[in-house]
């Protein structure tokens, strides 16, 4: 949504319901990186990256090796969270091409979903995915299959910690990047 239709909206007095179709994930096209809205630009009525949650990627090596699997970890963690969603994408840092092939992890085929659009790909929760599994905490696991050459790699994710009331009120949104260079 734009950020006019939504001052429209709000000087209104009207108030913004989430469609349900986002506990399947937003539309592709909301990393927050390469010039991508994130989350942030339905759920803002909170700062973005407002303390004290946030958003983290694990598994992401210091350096890539060409074409060897690695298993990414997205957490996101807010106390009053009741359910969360995710959105990631792994680019060439340098022209912002798919870098690599993302994949659901086989345990979280229920969780995760990977869809493209054009030629990028961007994995993100399902509505099964969309719930906390500890209080104030939500956890979900990619594939990335590094590049077989390249540059430099860029992780772009955001991510929402949904107060559960089916609106955008209430809702945090969080975003990290994660740069990684090719291996020697």
């Amino acid at each position: 949504m734009s950020t006019t239709l939504a001052a429209a909206v709000l000087a209104t007095g009207l108030r913004l319901v989430a469609s349900h179709g986002y506990a399947e994930g937003a539309p592709p096209g909301f990393s927050g990186g390469f010039k991508e809205d994130s989350c942030h630009a339905c759920h803002f009525h909170e700062p973005l990256n407002a303390a004290p949650g946030r958003v983290t990627i694990e598994g992401a090596p210091a350096r890539y090796t060409p074409g060897q699997r690695y298993t990414l970890t997205v957490t996101l963690a807010r106390e009053e969270m009741k359910r969360a969603g995710f959105q990631l994408t792994v680019r060439f840092a340098g022209g912002g091409a798919q870098a690599g092939s993302l994949a659901q992890v086989p345990d979280e085929a229920s969780r995760v979903h990977v869809e493209r659009q054009g030629e990028v790909a961007y994995a993100g929760q399902t509505a099964a995915g969309s719930t906390v599994d500890t209080p104030g905490r939500a956890r979900w696991l990619v594939e990335w299959t590094a590049p077989d050459s390249g540059g430099p790699v860029t992780l772009h994710l955001s991510a929402n910690a949904a107060d559960g009331d089916e609106t955008t009120e209430g809702d945090f949104v969080y975003t990290a990047t994660v740069t990684v260079p090719p291996g020697g």
